[in-house]
């Protein structure tokens, strides 16, 4: 036993991996851009003279908050002048009504004419819809008034402003450029090549020129099936949060889109580092063939094909499932050599 220990200390120490068969993934770098969803040139609902500007370009403001008013004088005597109409036909109501009640009481004790009654009653319907004709109009009135004030539409930041505090505006002036900051919109120009095998769902990483120590995992939102004319590709969107505004429009991002063949045949699949790259370009990997209860390694030649995280595709050849191959002390083994296996690795495809 001491002459079988001693024999393998001699024996060159490695680590072994087996060889597996699987779909392996691709992934694609590409170039987008950072866009926003929704951009919007705010417009007024009512014409007028711009009395104050409650913001100014970089402002960020939220849904509903005010950003101009509109000189409302014209609209609040308008208000008046309803209101007070208003006040007055409800004061004619009563004045109808009573008239009306006292009317039917001498009809019973036929003082008068039922035809006198009826008169009195039609004045009261028709009094009653001019009540109800000043009440819509009031409230027209007051939305009229309320459109003086302009509201944000949504949650972003004021990338433009194109008007200043007494000017004149017209329904069709654009006021303000108001732009969303989140979420955000990549956008990525796809070659036809890999468009058909992006679908929506095809996980993404996404890193920024701007803040590239940060690599950031989202999904294919949209598929835009029509191409550029000039460049032949094809628009796909990433849909991604920003809530802590990281991240802003025109920025550049490299997009690697992780794409995998579901139909594919499975591949035969080691880790990286099993393979060994020699002085003239060409590849191999160490196989270990045990014998005798005695392992050694040979060498063999290999093609890869796709590459995915640390794993990589090899041609089918003469390797094949389940064989061990060397992943580490591989580096300075010769052909037939016996090796110590001193580590059964796994790895994940």
């Amino acid at each position: 036993m001491c002459g079988n220990l001693f024999a393998a200390d001699k024996f060159t120490p490695v680590s072994v991996v087996s060889v597996k068969k699987g779909i392996i993934n691709e992934e694609v770098p590409l170039t987008g851009s950072v866009t926003s969803i929704r951009t919007s040139q705010i417009s007024p609902k009512e014409e007028g003279y711009i009395e104050s500007l409650l913001v100014d370009e970089g402002d960020v403001v939220k849904k509903g908050d005010p950003v101009l008013n509109l000189d409302s004088q014209l609209a609040d005597v308008e208000i008046a002048r309803v209101r007070a109409q208003l006040e007055e036909a409800k004061a004619r109501q009563k004045e109808l009504e009573r008239q009306r009640d006292e009317s039917k009481e001498l009809v019973k004790k036929k003082h008068i004419a039922s035809t006198n009654y009826e008169a009195k009653a039609a004045e009261v319907e028709i009094n009653s819809a001019v009540i109800k004709r000043l009440e819509t109009e009031l409230k027209r009135q007051q939305i009229i008034a309320g459109r003086h004030i302009l509201y944000a539409p949504f949650d972003g930041v004021i990338t433009e402003k194109m008007v200043e505090v007494g000017q004149w505006v017209e329904t069709n002036t654009a006021l303000f450029e108001l732009t969303e900051l989140s979420p955000l919109r990549i956008k990525v120009p796809v070659p036809q090549f890999y468009f058909s095998r992006i679908n929506v769902g095809t996980a993404v990483k996404i890193k920024y020129d701007a803040i590239s120590k940060v690599e950031f995992s989202a999904q294919v939102t949209t598929k835009v099936p029509v191409s550029s004319q000039n460049t032949r590709t094809f628009p796909v969107m990433i849909k991604i949060d920003n809530n802590d505004q990281l991240i802003a429009p025109g920025m550049s991002a490299r997009v690697i889109f992780q794409l995998t063949e579901q139909q594919a045949a499975q591949s035969i699949i080691l880790p990286r580092d099993a393979i060994v790259q020699k002085p003239d370009g060409s590849k191999e990997v160490w196989l270990i063939d045990k014998q005798q209860g005695i392992a050694k390694a040979s060498p063999v030649p290999v093609k890869t094909g796709k590459a995915y995280l640390n794993n990589i595709e090899i041609i089918p050849g003469k390797i094949q499932s389940g064989d061990r191959i060397v992943i580490k002390g591989n580096e300075l083994l010769q052909a037939g050599q016996t090796v110590n296996v001193i580590e059964e690795l796994d790895f994940n495809l």
